[in-house]
């Protein structure tokens, strides 16, 4: 198998080197095709391995959260990514017929999201004959439509399977799609690492109609026209319902109604050099680790709790007050400014769902100050408090922690540290 993935990589060298100017239109649209249905099967080849991982359990056995993101940090790809990967090879597993046709190069990765979809969506009560029908209708309609118009036909399709069914059928799968959707419902903020912040997500109609209802009110258009004659600039749709959401979120923010959230009420948190503060310096850093100008600093600083912190060149924290038992106030601010995040290696759960772990127990007379906390999220809490994970925590000479992974994943035991939320 290595020699033939061996084989594969050097013929896509060939392919991606090979000068295309000389090409005649024909023989250049040809090699378009065929380099597009290559990497269409070789699409399959990639699901069949992301399913045999999964299935053995690796992301378990090297102690890593999620399949998501274990796919994410062996791959360095982004989290959706990695989400829409392991669906598809699910798809695959589950159903031989769609996987025949993507190993055969005659549905796309769009395509095949599409079928998914509309095949999930049949009844139970469909017999094995009728949904084997669905599939091969759609597999035979996929080469000459694009995936907004197969999802298009494919709602439709028990029409072509099961014209029987009538109008009771098609209630049904309206309303069962009316569950799924809400099932599925999503909502992440992606750092893209350039100072913008992706905000993508999946609503069902009714939600949709709830955040409109919110959203609108702030994000008219009536006053567009006195806005620019105000201030010079109007501001786009997408803009004001940007701004909109911003605002209601700060309003929840300034009204104190929401839970508490890590030991603390929810707070935006930016870590700064005192002199930011005149004016002497050029940036702050959110809690998130995004970097934000001087100017943004001293405005989030005007109507804002400031903690004052001492910290030395390599980020490490010196003081933050008064030691307390529980990891919470000041110390938790401490905590969060040094580690960011979960400091297991490889997480990127934020501090937000972190909780405070003694490195060395409190019941054995360990301290709760910055040399010997950090902050872990849930599932890595437990491996670590978990004796037979083999994985041990201690803190490293610069103050910051570090991680000894069990023999079986390195006989040398070498230290490891989180790399995700490093901000240098």
């Amino acid at each position: 198998m290595r020699e033939v993935v061996e084989k594969l990589s050097e013929a896509a060298s060939a392919c991606a080197e090979a000068p295309l100017w000389p090409l005649p239109d024909a023989e250049l649209l040809g090699f378009l095709n065929g380099v597009y249905q290559a990497q269409q099967v070789l699409h399959a080849a990639l699901l069949h391995a992301v399913r045999e991982v999964e299935g053995r359990g690796i992301p378990q056995k090297e102690n890593v959260a999620t399949a998501n993101m274990w796919m994410r940090t062996r791959l360095l790809i982004t989290s959706r990514e990695a989400g829409g990967l392991l669906a598809q090879a699910r798809l695959l597993d589950a159903d031989p017929a769609v996987d025949a046709l993507v190993k055969a190069g005659e549905v796309n990765a769009s395509q095949l999201a599409v079928i998914s979809s509309v095949l999930g969506e049949l009844p139970a009560s469909l017999d094995a004959e009728s949904r084997l029908q669905a599939s091969r209708l759609l597999g035979d309609w996929a080469p000459v439509l694009d995936p907004v118009e197969l999802r298009r036909a494919g709602n439709r399709i028990l029409a072509h399977v099961e014209p029987d069914e009538g109008d009771a059928a098609e209630e049904e799968r309206l309303r069962r799609r009316e569950r799924d959707v809400h099932a599925h419902r999503y909502f992440t903020l992606s750092p893209l690492g350039d100072g913008r912040i992706s905000l993508r997500g999946m609503l069902d109609a009714e939600s949709a109609a709830v955040v409109s209802a919110a959203l609108d009110p702030l994000c008219s258009p009536a006053g567009a026209a006195a806005e620019q004659a105000e201030t010079g600039e109007a501001r786009t749709p997408e803009q004001r319902r940007a701004d909109a959401l911003v605002e209601i979120c700060r309003g929840m923010l300034a009204g104190g109604t929401l839970p508490e959230n890590g030991g603390d009420r929810p707070q935006v948190t930016v870590t700064a050099a005192f002199d930011v503060l005149k004016g002497e310096l050029t940036s702050g850093v959110l809690d998130d680790g995004e970097p934000v100008s001087a100017s943004t600093v001293r405005r989030m600083a005007c109507d804002a709790r400031l903690l004052p912190l001492v910290m030395d060149g390599p980020g490490q924290v010196l003081d933050a007050g008064r030691t307390r038992r529980l990891v919470s106030g000041s110390l938790r601010q401490a905590l969060v400014a040094r580690d960011r995040g979960c400091t297991f290696p490889g997480c990127d759960r934020p501090s937000r769902w972190c909780d405070g772990h003694h490195v060395r127990p409190w019941s054995e007379g360990g301290t709760t100050d910055l040399g010997n906390v950090t902050l872990l999220c849930g599932y890595h809490h437990r491996v670590v408090h978990d004796a037979n994970s083999g994985w041990e925590v201690r803190m490293g000479d610069d103050g910051h922690p570090e991680f000894l992974p069990p023999p079986h994943l390195d006989p040398a035991r070498r230290p490891r540290r989180n790399q995700f939320h490093r901000r240098t």
